[in-house]
């Protein structure tokens, strides 16, 4: 996430002043290119790319993993997502951003070992077949567990954010004191639970432990798992040199303590990240059947393999991931041998966490947050519509024609639902222009004079995106200076983009949806046999009503007897969602 966010942030300061340059908005005819329009919206296509590759380097150098980073990216965000030319731009980016860390790790005198989950490991066999039956019944405990936790975390996060409605009058303060009050509660609970664990004696090839209330010499092993960051604790769990310093009691107090914390943790408003706080829950579970194992049954791994195993089974239950969680667990053990038992296991984990949830705790998150997401396949309600159906709820006044007086555009910018509008000549849909792009035409006319704001009249609603649309506002902003001087009317249909995507009224609903998912349309004319405008689907508006459809599966109001009606009748029925 922060390296995303780096280089989202990176991207939009540092390549922004040039795109004035790189498209001259003040030169004669500019205002009318319609290559200005399509470079604005490849200008959003490689801020994109510049986020997938600044994740991956991220997780890169999280794990030391440039391959692990790609394979965490290209899960994440999915195919539909992923342009061709993003691989090879991220495995350049994930190769020098681990070239550049472990330098700056050797000029401070350290190395990747001590900085990264890292675990070495000079046996030549770490597991045996003994040791699967094991690691498969770990998996099947895990999954199921996975999306309890799951389930759980997401139920806290809604509590706390109804609390924080109800105390919307006193922010910030009350999210200040909820961080606060949590980290108290946290920092009390870990302290007492350390103190109830035996101190040992420390061994002189052991990882290094906390001493916490110990004497010289001496560990508190509850304390080198709490009492520490999530990733020491996780490289604890994960050695095999400690099967002796952590027991079974100590592992299992922490893991009591720890999970409970860490589901009540979701949605305070602090910092938190959840990959290696998942990987810690799973290992210690792991750990504490490696400890069983080996005191009471037949298998040979230590308990750090175990652990190994039980993380990437709680990891790919949590993040609903396959492929990138091996490949991590892998690197973090340096242990090529471990690829097989860790694919089952998470084979297992992943299938059961399915059975019970249907998405993973990011998807979560965005459906519940109302993040505007367009998953790439549609819900299966959608094969029931047609064009028509999924039309935006379109007043009147948000349709433009190519000239446009300040009433009018005033009028269509008071439709505050509405981003994207339609021009129309003779009831044929010539284009789309934005709100933005509106909005810095009417601010233009106002600071030269030329018009003024009625007094008592709203001011229309301004762009929520207020850092988009950048080379948008500039053209807008020409041609509406040009208006000023030559007439009282904007000409609309130099801030449109031209040959708009259209749509039949009738085309069934999933054949239209790839061209929004798939294609990045942001706006699609629905027009009649004869091209006559009959409305329009936004992006915007096809999110909403993808979430609408998908509530309605998830709560099995649709029938899955008319599932067996033949494919013709299908495609056209029109009735909507209630």
């Amino acid at each position: 996430t922060m390296g995303s966010n780096l280089a989202y942030l990176i991207t939009h300061v540092a390549a922004l002043p040039f795109v004035r340059q790189w498209v001259d908005v003040d030169a004669p005819g500019s205002a009318t290119s319609a290559a200005t329009m399509i470079d604005e919206d490849r200008f959003e296509h490689a801020k994109r790319i510049v986020c997938t590759v600044g994740g991956a380097c991220g997780m890169a150098m999280l794990f030391d993993s440039p391959i692990g980073g790609i394979v965490y990216m290209f899960e994440e965000i999915t195919s539909s997502s992923w342009p061709v030319e993003v691989t090879f731009r991220a495995f350049a980016g994930t190769s020098v951003c681990a070239l550049v860390s472990r330098a700056l790790l050797n000029m401070c005198g350290t190395s990747t070992k001590a900085f990264v989950i890292y675990e070495w490991n000079p046996q030549p066999t770490g597991w045996s077949w003994r040791d699967v039956p094991f690691f498969i019944l770990l998996a099947v405990m895990i999954g199921p567990f996975s999306a309890f936790h799951t389930k759980a975390c997401l139920a806290v996060a809604a509590a706390r954010q109804s609390v924080m409605k109800r105390l919307s009058s006193y922010e910030p303060f009350n999210k200040m004191a909820d961080a606060v009050l949590y980290g108290g509660i946290v920092a009390l609970t870990y302290s007492l639970v350390a103190l109830s664990a035996n101190c040992k004696h420390t061994a002189q090839d052991a990882v290094q432990f906390v001493r916490y209330d110990c004497e010289e010499g001496k560990y508190n092993p509850v304390a080198s798992l709490l009492l520490t960051t999530s990733e020491g604790a996780v490289k604890r769990l994960f050695s095999r040199h400690d099967a002796n310093e952590i027991h079974f009691r100590n592992e299992l107090l922490a893991f009591l303590s720890y999970t409970s914390l860490n589901i009540g943790l979701t949605g305070v408003p602090v910092p938190s990240g959840n990959f290696t706080g998942s990987m810690l829950i799973g290992g210690l579970i792991g750990r504490m059947m490696g400890a069983l194992v080996r005191d009471y049954g037949p298998g040979m791994a230590v308990s750090g393999v175990y652990a190994m195993v039980g993380s990437a089974s709680m990891l790919a239950g949590f993040k609903q991931m396959a492929v990138a969680v091996v490949v991590f667990i892998t690197g973090a053990a340096n242990d090529l041998g471990l690829i097989p038992p860790l694919m089952l296991a998470v084979t297992i984990s992943l299938l059961l966490n399915k059975l019970i949830n249907e998405r993973g705790f990011d998807e979560e998150q965005i459906l519940r947050k109302a993040i505007p997401f367009l998953p790439p396949e549609p819900p299966r309600l959608m094969d029931r519509v047609v064009a028509l159906d999924l039309r935006d709820d379109l007043p009147s006044e948000a349709t433009l024609t190519p000239e446009a007086d300040y009433r009018s555009i005033e009028a269509a910018l008071q439709q505050d639902k509405v981003d994207c509008f339609p021009v129309l000549k003779d009831n044929i849909c010539i284009g789309f222009t934005t709100r933005a792009r509106l909005q810095a035409a009417l601010e233009v006319w106002q600071a030269t004079g030329f018009v003024e704001h009625p007094p008592g009249v709203p001011r229309p609603k301004a762009n929520s995106d207020a850092g988009g649309e950048q080379m948008g506002k500039w053209i807008s902003a020409t041609v509406a200076r040009e208006s000023s001087f030559s007439g009282n009317v904007l000409p609309v249909k130099r801030l449109t983009e031209r040959a708009p995507y259209t749509i039949l009224e009738d085309m069934p609903g999933p054949r239209l949806y790839a061209l929004f998912a798939k294609a990045g349309a942001k706006a699609a004319c629905v027009i009649s046999e004869n091209g006559q405008f009959r409305g329009m689907i936004s992006r915007k508006g096809l999110i909403s009503t993808a979430r609408r459809y998908e509530e309605a599966s998830d709560q099995a109001q649709y029938d899955e007897t008319i599932a067996d009606e033949d494919e013709e009748q299908s495609l056209v029925i029109p009735s909507p969602l209630p």
